[in-house]
């Protein structure tokens, strides 16, 4: 193994989608070591709001937005009850390793009613008239804690911009 495959770390695909329902293609990312300049000048772009389908579970709606040094104290002292008011939605805060930009991050659960009428609609152009009684869906704390490390896993290949 040379030393420039060493740097690579494993590979993983995730699926993303600008929420204006633009689709992006299949992301499969290699990341590379923090300490390599000449790589991290190609480290591309992604934005801050997206859909985002950790392995075998539910999409989300996340939405990074970038937060200054002075507020961190302020968001992090808020409580825990505060901080994730709804059941279907969450919050964390996440540092971008490159340039220590700091990010308040949210996401929230999407309703697989939701996405089987849009996958019918866009790519069937067949529209359902269903009753669209609201779902009521839940996050538990592990799910919570499982989509929370793979988003800061996905993002840690990116530039937030």
């Amino acid at each position: 193994m040379n030393s420039q495959e060493s740097s690579i770390a494993p590979s993983e695909s995730y699926m993303t989608q600008n929420p204006d329902s633009q689709p992006l293609p299949t992301v499969t990312n290699a990341y590379v070591q923090p300490d390599s300049s000449a790589n991290l000048r190609t480290q591309p772009v992604h934005p801050t709001d997206f859909f985002f389908r950790p392995p075998n579970y539910y999409h989300y709606h996340v939405i990074c937005k970038e937060i200054s040094n002075d507020i961190v104290a302020y968001l992090l002292n808020k409580s825990l009850k505060e901080r994730n008011a709804q059941s279907n939605e969450g919050i964390f805060y996440y540092q971008q390793q490159y340039n220590d930009q700091l990010y308040h991050v949210s996401y929230e659960i999407v309703s697989p009613i939701l996405v089987n009428n849009c996958l019918s609609k866009n790519f069937l152009g067949i529209e359902f008239q269903q009753n669209m009684e609201q779902e009521h869906l839940v996050l538990t704390f592990d799910q919570r804690e499982y989509l929370e490390c793979h988003l800061k896993k996905y993002l840690s290949q990116y530039l937030l911009g």
